[in-house]
This record gives structure tokens, sequence and C-alpha cells, in this order.
């Protein structure tokens, strides 16, 4: 890795680097081999002085003498003066770049060969033959000096490529002398304590799955194949959802039938199983046991090593990107002249995806056609011959990109995943059906060629014989899958494909959308598998779902390490949830809000150690910087060694710990990526989804205004009876207290799962009003973007809680027709243009990724103390007030939530402030407000 890491910064600096020039090639640890041996012509002179510098000695035994001997190897440039001298660091005369370019100049260089006894001065012969010994000097080492890894001859040799020898230790020169090799081995130690963090990660969740044997309640959903859904989504152990792990099912009184986990729903709820129940065996619903397996993890480990090898070039540019992202050298800007100004920066993305070296992120806030950008890169990547591996945390963010992408000319794709959690529309995509269908053809194709012919023709009864086999030949899958130029799957259904259990690098270019959503160790299994990587996402929605559970692990395992032995659980379990609290407040545009729960978070690390209030302040001041946390506690481990030293020393230590952990696990890839440099990324800007109105929001206090809406946005809007405007937000402050606060009602409301009755039925009677208006007045989208006047309404209801959200489920969906689906079902009549009234619901997180012509956002949280919980977190709320294309409805309590009217003022930028003062306010609206609906 060493090697490598010379050779990366020796190319950002512009120092070509051959690995192979004719028989001399680049060795392990920087030395040089050549394959044959190095012909020696020597001048009278050098014969003279093999005497002088070493008695007795011929040349014969001069040359056997070097064969045996570790020969160290560099060029030395001619001076002004006319002596001989070797470059030193930040010293590159013009001779040495040329001749590490290839152009050897017929003077001005000699290649210096030097052993323990003495030194040989080289140059060139003319012809090529050889290198010519000029002189024999007394023995010397240069710094910028390499080993080299040969045997020599006496004589000239004709077949033998002098010029590329001393290419190859010309370049090795310059390296030594532009690159400081001390800040190489400080690059190294970076890779290595990447690598060593992502491996002690993966390890304490390895033992925390296969120390655990949780329980869960199910329903069964299917039999063939078998698939379950939770009747507890609270209390369903989603950390152990991973395809691998083994659940036992009832089949009867104490009996049970155990199946592997194949593939997961986006939301987590439904998992589907590697097996069928023919027989009917498995019970309807019961309570299952999780056994937990690491066969996912295993895969993420074996991704890792691969990366930390080093096997292949690639990844050695990927563990580079992630360790030192900031270092990658800056890209030229395309020079195509833009089409028009909303598709300018969506070409500047297709430029930087296709010309970027290595890695490139593509940052695409919600609406801007990140779809779109996808969809051209890929079309434009198979016409350059070249194998894309698509990638997304969620079925539904592939499927939408092979729905326009799938069928173009030239495009031969497949899809990884289970027909259960993937779209209809892709079903035609799937491995399973690609294989049938091409054996199919084959089988076809085979016996029409063979109908006619002789029976007893001993070639054609084996083509017979293969085509009545071919259509049951599972081979057929796995060639498809190696050969097809598009492969789409989310992280994990990579990692569990059968057909890619060997790590090694299959696909020119990997695309990872929805890249705010993956966690590195996510990453790295498809990445490992490619030549370049393209990241798509948007790090201002929501960052990736981390269990509380496997943090607590993890946090637990890194308490030990620092020192504390026997940690308190409970403890462990504070600073796990403070320390997801301070990563949920990084983005908040509130100083306070952000410097508060960094507060919180050292005082609950503080608090077992009872530090005094000076070196509490102190530790605050230090800031979540774990490089001044390791440094800090360097410091107190020298400083003497009382008690207050030491414990101030593993205080120290533990921050660092926790603050390294908290940027490997909870941050995405793509937010980890952003420290890249500025000409490696391109933000898309222009919005395509929803009304100007609905925009103005995020543009404001997420994307600094530089989020403008497309001129066909205008057109949007629904003209409902009493809800005309685009953003609306109905106000239950109006409501006596008894009715519109929260439950559980606790002395200081900051619970965790809460529910609001009064939201349920105003959300309840949004409902009726909005498909009652659909049934008489929805003719489409006015848009042509995929929709039209067939176009299905949507409505979403959400919530930021998730007992909220199914409270809201449970309300309306009485009222609908029946159906399978737990989260949607359809209203009882369709719209005015016949299409379906879709009634969509669920939690805020669930929504990411997603779009409905209305939303109606309950935010729940009502309460004397003024607590907003997750509706004032920066990222949870941009996914929120983006999901609407014509209108979004928020229902909630201005008091609690924007401080208006109890003289609990907030300040004029905050959060929820602004989305009251820019939507439309309501006091009473609806027959549970004591209006009219």
């Amino acid at each position: 890795m060493l090697v490598q890491r010379i050779a990366l910064l020796a190319e950002r600096l512009g120092i070509p680097l051959p690995r192979i020039a004719g028989q001399t090639r680049l060795g392990l640890s920087g030395t040089i081999r050549v394959t044959r041996p190095v012909p020696l012509i020597f001048t009278q002179r050098a014969d003279e002085q093999i005497a002088e510098v070493d008695p007795g000695l011929a040349r014969a035994g001069l040359i056997d003498a070097m064969s045996a001997s570790h020969v160290w190897t560099w060029l030395e440039v001619r001076g002004a003066e006319g002596r001989w001298r070797w470059p030193e660091l930040g010293d590159e005369p013009d001779v040495l770049a040329r001749c590490s370019e290839g152009d050897l100049p017929s003077q001005g260089f000699s290649v210096l060969l030097s052993t323990a006894r003495w030194s040989l001065r080289c140059v060139p012969a003319r012809d090529g033959s050889g290198l010519l010994v000029l002189g024999v000097l007394k023995p010397r080492r240069a710094p910028c000096a390499r080993l080299l890894v040969a045997s020599f001859g006496d004589g000239a040799d004709a077949s033998f490529d002098t010029k590329g020898m001393c290419t190859l230790v010309a370049s090795q020169t310059r390296v030594r002398v532009r690159v400081d090799q001390r800040e190489v081995e400080r690059q190294a130690n970076d890779d290595r304590d990447f690598i060593t963090g992502v491996r002690r990660y993966l390890e304490a969740l390895r033992n925390h799955a296969v120390s655990s044997t949780p329980r869960a309640k199910y329903k069964l959903v299917e039999r063939a194949p078998v698939r379950l859904r939770t009747l507890d989504a609270d209390a369903w152990p989603r950390a152990f959802t991973r395809p691998g792990t083994l659940l036992q099912i009832l089949t009867g009184p104490d009996q049970v039938r155990t199946l592997p986990i194949l593939d997961v729903s986006d939301d987590g709820d439904v998992l589907t199983m590697d097996g069928d129940d023919e027989r009917g065996e498995l019970l309807e619903q019961g309570e299952l046991k999780v056994r937990p397996g690491d066969d996912s993890l295993r895969r993420m480990r074996e991704a890792l090593d691969m990366i930390a090898m080093g096997t292949d070039e690639a990844h050695g540019r990927l563990l580079a990107a992630l360790t030192h992202p900031e270092s990658l050298q800056d890209l030229p800007r395309s020079e195509n002249a833009p089409a028009d100004e909303q598709t300018a920066r969506q070409q500047q993305a297709k430029d930087l995806a296709l010309n970027t070296p290595e890695i490139a992120l593509i940052h695409g806030p919600p609406g801007t056609g990140k779809t779109t950008v996808i969809c051209g890169i890929v079309e434009e990547l198979v016409k350059r011959g070249q194998r894309v591996l698509l990638v997304a945390p969620t079925h539904v963010a592939l499927d939408n990109v092979l729905e326009r992408v799938g069928d173009r000319s030239g495009v031969t794709a497949i899809r990884l995943g289970s027909p259960d959690n993937v779209e209809e529309q892709a079903h035609r995509f799937l491995l399973q059906h690609r294989s049938r269908d091409l054996t199919r053809h084959l089988a076809k194709d085979l016996r029409a060629a063979t109908t006619e012919a002789p029976s007893d023709d001993p070639v054609v009864a084996v083509q017979r014989e293969w085509a009545g086999r071919i259509a049951n030949d599972e081979e057929a899958g796995t060639l498809l899958l190696l050969n097809a130029n598009l492969v789409c799957a989310t992280p994990i259904g990579i990692a569990m494909a059968r057909e890619f259990r060997e790590v090694e690098v299959v696909f020119d270019v990997m695309i990872l959308d929805e890249a705010s959503k993956a966690t590195i160790t996510d990453f790295l299994v498809p990445a490992a598998r490619a030549r370049k990587w393209i990241l798509v996402g948007d790090h201002r929605q929501l960052a990736p779902y981390v269990d509380l559970g496997e943090l607590e692990a993890v946090v637990s395992e890194r308490v030990k390490r620092a020192g504390v032995e026997e940690p308190d659980a409970s403890w462990v379990r504070e600073l796990s949830t403070r320390l997801r609290q301070h990563f949920d407040n990084r983005m908040h545009p509130e100083p306070k809000r952000v410097a508060d729960a960094w507060r919180d978070l050292v005082d609950e690390l503080t608090h077992r150690f009872e530090i005094d209030d000076p070196t509490f302040d102190e530790l605050v001041a230090l800031g979540a910087d774990p490089d001044k946390w390791r440094e800090a506690s360097r410091a107190a481990s020298r400083s003497s060694g009382d008690a207050g030293a030491t414990k101030r020393a593993m205080v120290l230590r533990l921050g660092a710990e926790l603050l390294e952990l908290q940027a490997l696990a909870l941050p995405s890839v793509f937010e980890h990526l952003t420290r890249l440099p500025e000409s490696r990324a391109v933000r898309l800007n222009f919005q395509h989804r929803m009304a100007p109105a609905l925009a103005s929001f995020s543009s404001e206090l997420v994307y600094g205004g530089d989020y403008p809406s497309a001129p066909e946005t205008a057109k949007l809007g629904l003209d409902i009876p009493s809800l005309e405007a685009p953003a609306i937000w109905i106000d239950t402050a109006y409501a006596p207290a008894a009715r519109r606060y929260e439950h559980p009602r606790d002395r200081d409301w900051s619970g965790g799962d809460y529910i609001n009755p009064l939201e349920v039925d105003v959300a309840e009677e949004l409902v009726e009003a909005c498909a009652t208006w659909a049934v008489q007045s929805w003719r489409g989208d006015p848009r042509e973007r995929g929709r039209g006047a067939d176009a299905p309404f949507e409505i979403g209801v959400t919530s930021f809680y998730l007992k909220q959200a199914l409270q809201l489920r449970d309300a309306i969906f009485r009222r609908l027709a029946s159906g399978t689906d737990p989260w949607r079902r359809r209203w009882k009549s369709p719209a005015a243009n016949g299409a379906p009234i879709d009634i969509h619901v669920s939690i805020v997180d669930r929504f990411q990724g997603r779009e409905k012509d209305l939303i109606i956002l309950c935010t729940t949280r009502s309460n004397p103390k003024g607590r907003r919980g997750h509706v004032d977190n920066l990222n949870r709320l941009n996914v929120a007030v983006t999901r609407a294309r014509h209108k979004r409805i928020v229902i909630g309590d201005s008091t609690t939530l924007a401080g208006q009217g109890d003289g609990r003022r907030r300040r004029p930028g905050d959060l929820l402030v602004r989305l009251y003062e820019t939507s439309e306010q309501k006091k009473k609206w609806g027959r549970a407000l004591g209006g009219r609906s």
C-alpha cells in the first residue's frame, strides 16, 4: 500500500510513473526489478579504476559480486559548475523531468549503481545496447536511491531496453525528489487507521449479531416465496433484517422451520425468505426467533480486505479517495456550452461523471433531475462499451432509473432482487426473467435449426440434446449477468448475489444513487468491484438508518478500549443517544442548537468521571474534532501521573474514540466525500417537482437560495375549496390544551414516542375533503413529466413519529377500500379522470425518494414546554416539506413549534418560524377544530 500511496502522490504532482518499461518494472516496496541481466560496457578508464578502488579485483569479479549484492540506483545530473550531484528535495532539474518522461538527452545525466564496496557511474550506450561504465568510485549512497533487483552481464546486448531502464530509474529518482517521504508515511498511516477503524467496527457489529437472539411477532404474507410482515413495527429488530440472517418460524407447538432472509423491503417491514412453504406448514402469525448471521458483514470485511491489500490499482485509488478526499487533483471544468440555464448543471454533472479519473459527486436536491442525469450517464457509458453497476439503498430508486433507461438502444440491463420488492414495470429486467427468456429463445432457435436435419447426424443429435437441456440450465443466468452492461442492485444485494461472491473488479463504473442513505460500509461491497465511482445524493436530506442497538454495542466496545471496565449499560445507552443527537443537529442553521447538542454530548461523556467545571469547558472548546481530542489525550498521558491527569487522559481518549466512531458509522458516504475538491462535485439546482411556493422554504434555509423553480412548475396547484393556497398551516393552537397536547403527557414532555389524537382527526377530515374534490375535479398532471391526463391522484399523509403514523393509518384506512399493503390504500371512488386515488400513510423517513400530488404533514408535538423534537431536525424537515407537487398542508400547534402568541418568541430565522410564515395560516378548519370543512 505504501508503493501505491507514493504512486498516487507522484501522479498528483504530475510525475509520469511507468510500472513497466521493457525488461524493467516497478516491484514491491519501491524496488526496481530487471528481468534479464543488465549489460555493462566498461571503458578503459573504468577498468583502470576497479583496481584503484579495490586492489586485486578484476572486472569479472566485480560483475559477479554486484549480481550477488544489494545494488542501489539513482540518477545524478551535471551542475552548472560541471560537477555531478544528486537532486535534493524541492530541486528538480529539467533534465531529470525529461528523463522520467522517456526523453533521454545525449548528456547531462548519469545512472549510479552502488553497493557497499563501490559505485559505478554509467550512461546509456549510444546504440542502446547497455550501460556504458564511465568510472568506478568509492561507495556512496543518495537519499533518492532505489533498490535494484537485477543481475549483471559483461558486454553489450542489442536486445536490452536501456532506455526503458533509465526512464524507470529517472522516474523513481524524481519521485524521491518531489515527494516528501514523511508525508507518504503519514498518509499510509491514515490508510491503516481507516482500514483498522472500519474492521473494528464490523467486528463489533458481528459480535453483537452472534451474541443476540431477539424475538419478533410476525404475520405471514405469502408462502411462495415465504414473506413475513412485522406486527409491531416499533419493536421489529431492524438491525438483524440483513440478507443471510436465519429466522426460526413456527410450524406448530414446539416445532420450527429455519429460513434465511433473501431480501428486505424499502421500509424494512417485509422480509422475503429464501424458500417456499408449499405444504402450508408455517403458522399464519406468531412469534419468531432471530438467529443473526454474519454473511453480509463477512462480505463487507472481504471487500475491505481486498481494498486494503490493493491488489488492483483501482482499490488504491478508492482508498485514497476515502482517506484523503480533499487531496485529490482538481479537474478542469467542461467547456461544453449548455443548452439553456435550466439544464446547464445537468450537463456539467454528466460531463464530470464521464470524465473524472476515479470519483465524483452529483449533489441533487429534491426534484432537480437526478434520475434524468443518471440515465444520460448510463446511456453514454454503454455507448463507450463500458459496464455499469447501478446501486441504491432503496429498490424504488433503482426501478425509477430502469424504467427510463432499461430499454434504450444498446443497454442490456439486469435487475437483482426479489420480485416482491421490485416495481412491476421493472420485473422484465429481473435476472430470473431475463435468463428464462434467453434460454427459451436459444432452445427455440436450436430446435428450428435442427428440425429438418438428418436424424443420424451426430452433430445435430448433440444440438438437439442441448436444446432440451438449456431451458433449465442455471449457467445461462450467470453468463448473462457477467455479460450485461448495466447491473442494478442494492448494496447488500450485490454482497449476497451468488454470482458476485468473489471480490474482483468487473465493472468500469459504479453509480451509487441515493448515496446520502448509504454508509461507508454499505458502499465498500459494490465499490470494490468497480474502477470508477459516481455518487449521486443529497446530504441535506436524511442520513442512513443506524440501529440504536448496534450503535450501543459499538459504543460499549469503544468505551472499554478507552479503559472503562464493565461500563454501565444505561450510561452507554444514553451516551449513544447523545452521540446520535449531536450528529442529527450538525447542520442545523441555529448555532445555539448545534452548540447545545455538543455540550450535551460532552456532559454525558464526562458525567461518569466527575470532571470539574474548568476542565469541562476546556473539553467543550476542543470541538468535535477527533484529532484534537486524540492529541490532547496524548499530552495528558505525558503529564504527571496523578489521578486527575489519568482521568483526564481517559476522558479525552474516550471522546476521540466516540468522535471517530461517529465519523465512521453515522454519516453517509456522500457526506464523507463532500471534502472532495469543488471541481469534483456538481450541484443540480433547478427543481421541476413542486409549485414554487413549496420550494421557497428549502431554497432559503437549506440550499442558500440556489434552488430556483423551473418555469413549468408555475402551472402546478390544486383549487380545492377552502384549501386553495399551495402551502397551508392548519393551526391547532386555538384548541383547548386538553385537546391539542400530545401524549404521553409527562413532566418535561421529553419522552420518545408521541401521538396526537386531535391531529389525527384533522388529517382524516383533510383526506376526505381532498379525495372528494379529486373525484369531481382531478384531470391529471398538467405537465409532460411521464404522468399526463391519466395520472392517479396521490395523497401522502406523514408524521415525524411512528406511533402517530400508525394512528393516522388506522383512522384513515377505516374509510378506504381493502387492500394488502399495510401503508397504502385506494379511495372508494376513482378520480374524475378515471384513475385511482392513492393514499399513502407513513413516517417522514420512509417518504424520502417519493413524491405525491398532495402532502398532509402531522407535526404531532404540542406541549407547554415548547419541545419540538424531530420536527426541528433540518434534514428530516427538508424531506418532509419537499414531497408535494401541488399542495402541502401542515397540521401543528404554532405556539409550540413557532413560538406564536405565548411569549416564547423564536428567533426570526428559526426553521419552523419560517415554515409558519411562508404558509397560509388557518386558525379554524374542519369540524375537529370548531370550523367547517
